[in-house]
């Protein structure tokens, strides 16, 4: 009896990381697909617009049905902020973001969502709502973290290895995939969707 309260206890307490953990995997998964459908030939600002059209018809019974009696009061002030939150939230980073992909990889694009952080982070430390105290075990880790955080980023977006073939899965589709694959494997086109896709990410962190 003990050791199952314990083991109810413990995996009570590691819900959010395990919470943190699953929303990786769709951001992973998000990204794949995503690339699928740019490779495809989709428009990237027509995918943000079904994208969005989605989300709003699978969340407005929940936020209507649900969250309604505890939403705050609406005034110009929400109003403006809800704006801004929805301008460089969502309709620029999310146009930003598939943009970029049509010059780079999934795997890139999954990986730079690391720079949120750090670009975050500098924000609010610059607008003085986060304090670093390197003498402080807890600032000194904010500061590796970030630095690993961009280090990552950085060998995704100039080391390039030979493609990985897994169950002939590259083989089979390569025949398939139309011009704009093809500007993945320039210099210049990884750079631009590297500047394209920090942008964005510079967006979501405001």
């Amino acid at each position: 009896m003990k050791r199952s309260l314990s083991c109810i206890m413990a995996i009570d307490k590691y819900k959010p990381a395990i919470a943190m953990l699953f929303v990786q995997f769709i951001y992973a998964g998000m990204a794949l697909f995503s690339k699928t459908a740019m490779a495809k030939g989709m428009n990237p600002y027509v995918f943000v617009a079904y994208r969005q059209a989605f989300g709003t018809l699978t969340l407005a019974p929940f936020a209507f049905f649900i969250e309604s009696k505890k939403a705050a009061p609406i005034s110009p002030s929400l109003l403006c902020k809800i704006f801004l939150v929805s301008l460089f939230g969502v309709t620029l980073t999310l146009n930003l973001y598939y943009y970029a992909m049509n010059y780079t990889t999934a795997t890139f694009a999954a990986a730079t969502t690391n720079t949120v952080l750090v670009v975050t982070f500098v924000m609010a430390f610059f607008l003085r709502m986060e304090r670093i105290s390197i003498k402080q075990w807890h600032g000194v880790v904010k500061v590796l973290g970030s630095v690993l955080g961009v280090s990552g980023a950085l060998v995704f977006a100039f080391v390039k290895g030979p493609p990985l073939q897994f169950m002939n899965w590259y083989v089979e589709n390569k025949k398939e995939i139309p011009g704009p694959s093809m500007k993945a494997t320039s210099n210049r086109g990884r750079i631009k969707g590297s500047l394209v896709m920090l942008s964005a990410n510079t967006a979501w962190s405001l």
